[in-house]
């Protein structure tokens, strides 16, 4: 039995449980609220020891790290879809997948943190204002600038289908918007998450203070 341990609450739990829908995987659901510190619960440390989500369970198989779960998803039980049996296709979506862990979401959560924190850990405190949001942080920059010279060109990360790149770079978005992010600035982002955002999997994994 497939088992995904995840909650949408999260960018990372959010795109694989997307990516598991998508791909119309039958898998039981397990949400394990970090936020609450379920993570930290014994029984969930002997699944993932780092305590994050998702995690995956494959029968007598483990898997941690949702860029890793995403790929396995669609190779092990979707036949390739959203990913390639093609190695050069299957390498460019990879790269956008790596690009995401080391540059995008670093970046992302360096300006996102105080408010995305506050939203998910003080519910009853007063809603924080997306004015405080640092969009012109020096570490943030640039990779705008080249994701939406990238997207301009082009509708998907990989070109003209949605692919697992698409859903890994644009979980962390599902922050952004609320956040007040200029996309007046960037058209080429604008338009490329309105179509991730459309899919009938975004909108249902849709939670908390991220519902559109």
């Amino acid at each position: 039995m497939l088992t995904l341990y995840t909650t949408p609450l999260s960018a990372n739990g959010r795109k694989a449980l997307a990516v598991c829908r998508h791909l119309g995987i039958e898998a039981e659901i397990k949400i394990v609220d970090v936020y609450k510190g379920q993570g930290h619960a014994p029984e969930y440390l002997s699944i993932n020891p780092w305590g994050k989500i998702p995690a995956l369970v494959d029968g007598d198989f483990t898997l941690w790290e949702s860029n890793a779960i995403l790929q396995y998803l669609s190779e092990a039980h979707g036949d390739c879809r959203l990913w390639s049996k093609d190695p050069r296709r299957r390498a460019d979506i990879s790269r956008w997948m790596f690009w995401e862990s080391s540059h995008w979401q670093p970046a992302l959560i360096a300006v996102l943190a105080p408010f995305v924190g506050q939203l998910l850990l003080s519910p009853q405190a007063a809603a924080p204002t997306s004015t405080d949001v640092r969009w012109k942080d020096e570490r943030l920059q640039p990779l705008l600038t080249f994701l939406d010279q990238h997207l301009r060109r082009r509708p998907f990360l990989c070109g003209d289908e949605l692919t697992l790149a698409d859903f890994s770079v644009g979980a962390m978005m599902m922050y952004a918007r609320p956040a007040g992010f200029p996309f007046s600035l960037y058209a080429g982002i604008g338009a490329w998450y309105a179509r991730t955002e459309s899919t009938e999997v975004w909108k249902e994994t849709a939670a908390g203070p991220w519902r559109n």
